[in-house]
């Protein structure tokens, strides 16, 4: 399974691809058996369709982002809605498939039980898919919006720093082209820094990303001139 298309991380476009199809695919089921006069031919042929689509999707979605953790790291919290996904995913297509199948059967107390578990687990997938979709857009947004307020004010407003940012947040920006770090509390944009740091790069670049308080305070506590520098470079505090 490739871990990127086109130079950019496969996991994003995967997950677009679940967030869309998921819910529309368990919408749809529902409306199949809420509605009998919906249940034609090309309706049911879509929504098995889709269903299917979308198990494959979610599969691939977990895979893809489980490669992409092991490069950038992920949120738990978003790691474990994801799996949730995509297990009531493969939940939904296993009890839709059994539906189906029932549905070409004379009617019975077995296939209306059979629907209603087919009702709450499409409700619970689209849950899943709406939590795991809101937390991977904060892992990847939260931070950044709040950053670029806090650089937009700090030209006229000397007290802009205080701007909170998590950890989550800082962790997103963890290369050498745009590298975030946390040092004592406070949030460092050192991206600009990595070039002219007088003891070379390395230094700053193992700083990517993570809370870097303890190399830093090994290196230069009580320095002044380095805490100097090292606050020209604040966009928030650590939240």
């Amino acid at each position: 399974m490739p871990d990127t298309i086109n130079g950019l991380p496969a996991h994003p476009l995967f997950v677009h691809l679940v967030v869309v199809l998921l819910p529309l695919s368990a919408i749809g089921i529902i409306a199949l058996i809420a509605i009998p006069q919906f249940r034609g031919k090309v309706q049911k042929l879509f929504v098995a369709a889709g269903l299917a689509v979308s198990v494959v999707g979610a599969y691939v979605t977990k895979q893809s982002g489980e490669s992409l953790a092991k490069v950038n790291g992920v949120p738990a919290n978003h790691q474990e809605w994801g799996t949730r996904t995509f297990y009531l995913a493969l939940a939904l297509g296993a009890i839709s498939a059994l539906w189906f199948w029932l549905d070409t059967k004379p009617k019975s107390v077995i296939r209306t039980i059979t629907g209603i578990l087919v009702v709450l687990v499409s409700l619970a997938a689209i849950t899943s898919t709406v939590l795991a979709g809101d937390s991977g857009a904060k892992a990847v947004w939260e931070g950044r919006a709040s950053a670029s307020i806090t650089l937009r004010a700090s030209s006229t407003d000397t007290t802009a720093g205080a701007t909170a940012i998590t950890l989550t947040a800082v962790a997103q920006h963890s290369t050498a082209d745009d590298c975030w770090s946390a040092v004592n509390g406070n949030v460092y944009d050192l991206t600009a820094w990595i070039s002219q740091h007088p003891g070379g790069s390395g230094p700053i670049e193992s700083m990517c990303g993570v809370d870097a308080t303890k190399a830093f305070s090994n290196q230069h506590g009580g320095q002044s001139k380095p805490e100097n520098e090292l606050a020209k470079f604040k966009v928030g505090t650590l939240g």
